[in-house]
């Protein structure tokens, strides 16, 4: 096509069709006997629109009726002969070069022909150099790995660090294979598996519950669909680990059911988990010391501390020493949480807020109650004196002292 200042003279598209593109001769007797017609065709009809660049309107793979994937495949193949170079992968931008009588052929080994282009069809549109190529020969001749295996290690090396990592860092991992014994194609798979295996969050809930197997096919399936379906991170599930630990055998189950239930308070960031975390052992450890003040010496269970949260939370909610309060009444029952359930709700329902209104509660039910069945024996509190001292002012951590010392 020719330019000048005030004019455009170019070739008519019919008339650019009629013209003709050179190929070397070289090329149909050094490369095209080993190359398929896909792949001839792609390489004929690119070197036609570097030739004439307006024939490139239309893309290569419409006008020879091809996938994409198969134009890319036939340039990484042609990249690997040394014919062309890919510049870009996306979009796909490729520079042809100069066909020389050997370009590939005398710089590769004949025997490693057929390793270099399996090794530049993994790596493109990268492409080692000769000297590159070296180090990557030293890998099988010093080092004894298979050329299936040297492939299997580059894939590795660039799935750790980037498309663009350094030969060197391939080679020491060569290196470490090697000291390993790790030098066949089944070797270097079972050790990338048991690799991908290590570094895996459901690995990292194991060892948090100090469980030193590998996980189950099923537990990792499950771990990921809780960081892809529920946006939960590594350290958030960890976050929840804790909680399941204290039941004895912790499970995968489990830990699902409870990141389900913080999924649906839309509680995901490893932040809120550990609020929600230090809210949860507040309410088991008042829990706790409800139990105590009641006489009962088991633990109470995660259903017993939900009922007990019930009464707690809201702007309607009892005060602590008030249910404390009640907890130590119930101490005589005969099932004791059902009585202080009963208490609770009756003093939510009646605006029960202060110690004072609460003695004064229990006063009126126990007048009420001798009316009705006669004189009853009063029981002496160890704690709370409810025909004497206030404990409005009694502070919360001298009861859990107290607590401890009593358990």
């Amino acid at each position: 096509m020719l330019y000048s200042q005030h004019m455009n003279i170019h070739f008519s598209p019919e008339a650019q069709k009629r013209e003709q593109t050179p190929v070397d001769n070289l090329f149909f007797s050094e490369f095209m006997p080993d190359a398929d017609g896909e792949c001839v065709k792609v390489y004929l009809y690119g070197l036609m629109q570097c030739r004439f660049p307006s024939m490139g309107d239309i893309g290569i793979a419409e006008a020879l009726n091809l996938p994409e994937g198969a134009v890319r495949s036939a340039f990484v193949y042609w990249q690997s002969k040394g014919l062309v170079r890919i510049l870009k992968d996306e979009p796909l931008e490729v520079e042809y070069l100069t066909v020389e009588q050997p370009a590939v052929t005398t710089a590769v080994p004949m025997k490693y022909q057929a390793f270099v282009r399996a090794l530049n069809e993994l790596i493109a549109p990268r492409r080692f150099n000769m000297n590159e190529l070296g180090h990557i020969y030293d890998c099988i001749e010093t080092f004894h790995l298979e050329e299936k295996t040297v492939l299997e290690l580059v894939s590795h090396c660039m799935e750790e660090k980037g498309r663009n990592v350094r030969v060197q860092y391939i080679v020491t991992v060569a290196k470490s294979w090697a000291d390993a014994g790790i030098v066949t194609y089944q070797q270097a798979r079972e050790y990338i598996a048991n690799a991908t295996v290590r570094r895996h969050g459901a690995t990292m809930v194991l060892r948090r519950w100090n469980k030193r197997r590998s996980p189950t096919l099923d537990e990792m399936a499950m771990y990921d669909s809780w960081v892809k379906d529920w946006g939960f991170d590594d350290e958030a599930i960890l976050a929840v680990c804790p909680r399941l630990t204290n039941t004895g055998s912790p499970s995968f189950e489990a830990l699902g059911d409870r990141l389900r239930e913080l999924y649906e308070q839309n509680k995901v960031k490893a932040e809120d988990i550990q609020a929600d975390n230090e809210a949860v052992s507040d309410e088991r450890e008042f829990a706790r010391m409800v139990f105590a003040r009641m006489g009962k010496v088991s633990m109470p269970t995660k259903d017993e501390i939900r009922q007990l949260s019930v009464f707690l939370d809201g702007p309607d909610g009892l005060p602590r020493e008030v249910v404390l309060l009640a907890a130590e009444e119930c101490a005589d029952a005969e099932r004791p949480f059902g009585k202080l359930k009963a208490i609770l709700k009756d003093w939510s329902e009646r605006k029960v807020r202060t110690v004072e209104e609460a003695q004064k509660a229990l006063s009126e039910r126990q007048t009420a109650y001798a009316k009705s069945y006669g004189p009853k024996k009063q029981k002496k509190n160890s704690f709370f004196n409810y025909s004497g001292a206030s404990v409005a002012h009694v502070d919360l951590k001298d009861i859990e002292l107290t607590l401890d010392d009593e358990l």
